[in-house]
Formats: C-alpha cells, structure tokens, sequence
C-alpha cells in the first residue's frame, strides 16, 4: 500500500508542476464559457422565451437568465468533467515517451498497482480541477441569482462532479494507454475538445435533435452525468418558475426546459431516471475499469 500511495503522490506532483497540462485542461471550458458570452447565452435565452410564450407576465426576466446562466455552468462542468481528465491522464503517456515505464516496470510494485495508481492520480487530480471549476461557478451563480440551492444539492452536485471524473478517467485511460508519444495524445485531445461540447449539448441543446441523435449523444456517460447537473442546478429557478405560474400552464413550461436542454437522460424516446443514469453510468465505469487491468499488462510488458 505504501508503494501505491507514494507513486500516486509521484503522479499527483507531476501532473500539477507542469503548468502547461494545467492550463491545457482548463481550455475547453474556457472555450464553452468565451463562446457562450459571444453568441450562445442569447441563442438560449431566446429559446427560453420562445418556450415561456404566452407567460411574459409571470416568468421574470431574472429567472430567464438564471436558467440560461445555470446552463452554461452546467455545459462548462460537463466539458470539465470530459477535457480535464484526459489531460491528467498525459503523466502516463510523457512515461512512456521518455521511457520512464521501463524503471517503473522494474520496481516491486505489481502491474495492476501500477495502472491503478495512474488511475487514482488522474481521478484525484481531475476531480480537484473540476471541483475548483465548480466552486468559482457556484460562487458567481448563486451571488448574482436566486437558484434556491439547499446544502443537499451542492453535496449532489460535489458527488455528480467525483462520478463524472471517475468515469471519464476510466474511459480515456483505456484510449491513452495506446499513445507513444505526447504529439498523438495532443492531437486526440483537440478532437475531443471541439467534440465534447456537441455531444452533452453545450452549444446546442439535444431537444433540437432527432430521437436517433440523441440516442447517441447520450450513449457517452458523461452525456449523463451533465444531465444530473443541470437537473440539480435548475431545480430550485424551475420550481420558483412555476410557483410564478401558478399552475395555469399545468406545469407545460418546466416541462418543455427539461425535455429540451437535457435535464433527463433520453434513450431510445424513453427517459431514465437519475437512478436508472447513475447504474447505467456506473455499469460502463467497472466495465473500462476491468478492461484496464486486462489491457495494460499485455501492452506494458516488464522489460
């Protein structure tokens, strides 16, 4: 244990002295958050009005731009919890670059700690990114709107944001362990960059799609995970909202905000639960996690 915990550690320092890695991780939300500000934040809220048409007089403007700024935090944690992982996942490709896996394959320490030990620092690692992601946007959230956020939904939100960067580590570990070379692992991360905010619906929500599109789009976990987020973050504006209403559009315009911007996971025209999401978001976890401890011994060989 004590090996495992002192080349966790190892990793951890690694990962945060290059500054470079740090700020790499931080550019896809940057890129959500400068993007939103240039154009999207009027394209959402235009189709928050359009959805609130008819309740001019009881939907106020300041539960509008809550919603539309809940959402944006919301996209830029959900690109956090895809980009940051992956970039903390570079120690193990700089390793292998620079041969470093050939002393590390010859200490005592067995394969599977090893790999788990890249694991826990890049969950440990990307999990204190995403979370000090969400503190500033929190911060600035509930300062400036009235999101009605209980203790118990920012603990959900903390828990949501742990499960996104587990998952998500898990996934990417599988595909960086492939990489020989920093040069590959950079190119992938600018496909996953441009990618991510497409596929949880940042830049566009996923209502306006097809059933089929969506589908797909919520194959991905993370897909999930952002989904629980928004629900969290928008359910105390949303419940303001309706007491403003009153009940007079039967709860049609909470309604609508859900099903169009991706409050609940949508899978084959059918909506899942947060408890049906959570297993299903767990099942995938294990599943990259055992295929880890099956692939790495075998690319990896002890020199």
């Amino acid at each position: 244990m004590n090996k495992f915990l002192g080349f966790t550690k190892r990793n951890l320092l690694v990962y945060f002295k290059d500054k470079a890695s740090v700020l790499f991780s931080m550019l896809s939300p940057l890129i959500v958050f400068a993007l939103y500000m240039l154009f999207l934040k009027g394209t959402i809220i235009d189709s928050l009005e359009s959805h609130a048409k008819g309740l001019e007089n009881f939907v106020s403007k300041s539960n509008i731009d809550a919603l539309a700024n809940g959402i944006l935090l919301a996209s830029i944690m959900g690109t956090s919890i895809i980009t940051v992982p992956y970039q903390t996942l570079i120690t193990l490709v700089k390793d292998r670059e620079e041969k470093i896996d050939y002393d590390i394959s010859a200490t005592p320490m067995g394969r599977i700690q090893i790999i788990m030990s890249y694991f826990a620092s890049a969950c440990i690692a990307a999990f204190i990114m995403t979370s000090v992601v969400m503190a500033i946007g929190l911060t600035i959230l509930c300062n400036s709107y009235d999101m009605s956020l209980g203790a118990m939904d920012v603990l959900k939100l903390v828990g949501f944001n742990l499960i996104g960067a587990i998952c998500s580590t898990a996934m990417f570990m599988l595909i960086t362990m492939f990489f020989k070379s920093t040069n590959a692992s950079g190119a992938f991360i600018g496909i996953l960059s441009a990618s991510s905010g497409f596929v949880i619906g940042a830049y566009i929500p996923l209502g306006n799609f097809s059933e089929t599109i969506q589908t797909i789009c919520n194959i991905f976990p993370q897909t999930g995970v952002t989904g629980l987020i928004k629900k969290t973050l928008l359910s105390g504006v949303l419940n303001n909202i309706d007491s403003e209403i009153g009940g007079l559009d039967n709860g049609v315009f909470v309604q609508s905000i859900k099903d169009a911007f991706s409050l609940r996971m949508r899978v084959f025209e059918n909506n899942l639960n947060a408890g049906q999401t959570l297993l299903y978001i767990a099942i995938i976890t294990v599943v990259f996690i055992v295929l880890i401890g099956i692939v790495y011994p075998k690319i990896y060989k002890r020199k």
